[in-house]
């Protein structure tokens, strides 16, 4: 027990747990800062061996996942009745012991239910993997755990220049592709590609857009002249930013609203999924287009890359602002210290970022490159959950 925390810390840790659950009424701020407080007290309690075998029961139960996903286990039950171990293998033509090992994994992390010895039933933590965007997200983890394996591999065979060549990411060298870049290593296996842009989907479906920047300040600046573009949203994807904005600024209060991406993703969307927007082409590794808009907004785009990419790209649109342009960076910003019981989701999808060649970024790191495209900070606007935020950036003024 000498690793444990002392009992005042303990303490204090559960009384605010405690606090904290009396008070909770299903806010998701005070949702996830209750979560965060029972990891904290779990991490005080952990001896070191402790800390080993909790991720070889992670490792379990992401396996026993897999197993169920890819034989096609879980959409074969029932979504409103229990199912034997032996009937459910009898559908998916596998042991009934393998099941049956499987779920029990899965129940044991709330993932669905053993409501009979042997007999199993979903719940709502295993619907999710019901539905085909969450399904992909869990694939491609698994798929990235495969270069995640080979990264001493990788290091071991490869100079340290390597990691940030676009042409030679941890990524592509687990799949035997290196040589492209991990969006063509992506793109080369299409059940693979549409795997990512199903996590994509997902995953924007978390990231906070409003909240932060104030879009609704701008109603008379955009009124007062509505020929000047009010948004442009650089690598926009399918514009559920530029139509969220909307929810401030209804019809963007008159002003243009540009959605720009790749030629083969502008060209699949309907007007009816994109009201009130504009649809351009383009490549943000080339000068942007759209001179002097209001707004230019690059939403987790830097994160992909390294600094010497970010900053080309930065110029890219640097040189199209006027005065009174202002660029919206959202990216998630790095702490200055690490610490237990703070926001774990930075920290993975950097380690995440390495395999493609990009990374998360911190504040001085932002600024440095900002400074070197020509660009300041004007604000950074902090979402009140976690780690997201809208650094509001304009061109140098001295």
């Amino acid at each position: 027990m000498s690793c444990l925390d002392t009992n005042e810390n303990l303490v204090q840790v559960a009384d605010r747990i405690a606090t904290a659950v009396k008070e909770f009424k299903g806010d998701r701020t005070n949702q996830v800062e209750l979560i965060r407080q029972v990891d904290r007290l779990r991490n005080m309690l952990d001896e070191p061996i402790d800390v080993i075998m909790r991720q070889w029961e992670t490792s379990h139960v992401i396996a026993a996942l897999h197993l169920l996903v890819e034989m096609g286990a879980l959409e074969k039950m029932p979504t409103n009745r229990s199912i034997t171990a032996k009937d459910l293998a009898a559908l998916v033509g596998i042991d009934e012991s393998a099941i049956a090992r499987a779920l029990r994994l899965t129940v044991m992390q709330g993932i669905g239910e053993e409501t009979e010895p042997n007999t199993f039933a979903h719940n709502a933590k295993s619907r999710i993997f019901l539905r085909s965007g969450a399904v992909d997200f869990f694939r491609i983890n698994v798929e990235q755990m495969q270069a995640f394996i080979k990264l001493p591999e990788y290091f071991r065979t490869h100079t340290h220049d390597d990691l940030f060549d676009l042409k030679k990411s941890p990524f592509a060298y687990s799949l035997g592709l290196e040589g492209l870049s991990y969006y063509e290593a992506i793109s080369y296996d299409p059940e693979r590609f549409n795997m990512f842009n199903m996590t994509m989907t997902q995953m924007e479906k978390d990231v906070p857009i409003l909240g932060m920047f104030p879009f609704a300040s701008m109603k008379e600046q955009v009124e007062s002249n509505k020929d000047r573009p009010f948004v442009v949203d650089i690598g926009g994807g399918r514009g559920h930013v530029l139509v969220a904005i909307q929810e401030e600024a209804p019809a963007g209060f008159g002003g243009r609203l540009i959605l720009q991406d790749r030629a083969d993703v502008i060209d699949s969307l309907l007007p009816v999924d994109i009201p009130n927007i504009e649809k351009m082409p383009y490549d943000f590794f080339t000068p942007q287009p759209i001179k002097d808009a209001r707004i230019y907004i690059l939403r987790r785009i830097l994160h992909d890359f390294y600094e010497p990419v970010c900053v080309q790209i930065l110029k890219n649109i640097a040189s199209a602002m006027g005065p009174t342009s202002r660029l919206l960076i959202g990216e998630m910003i790095m702490p200055d210290r690490t610490q237990m019981g703070g926001d774990m989701l930075i920290y993975w999808m950097d380690f995440s970022m390495m395999m493609l060649n990009g990374k998360e970024k911190s504040e001085k790191e932002f600024e440095q490159m900002l400074d070197a495209a020509g660009l300041e900070i004007v604000k950074i606007w902090r979402f009140h959950i976690g780690t997201q935020a809208q650094i509001e950036c304009r061109l140098k003024t001295v």
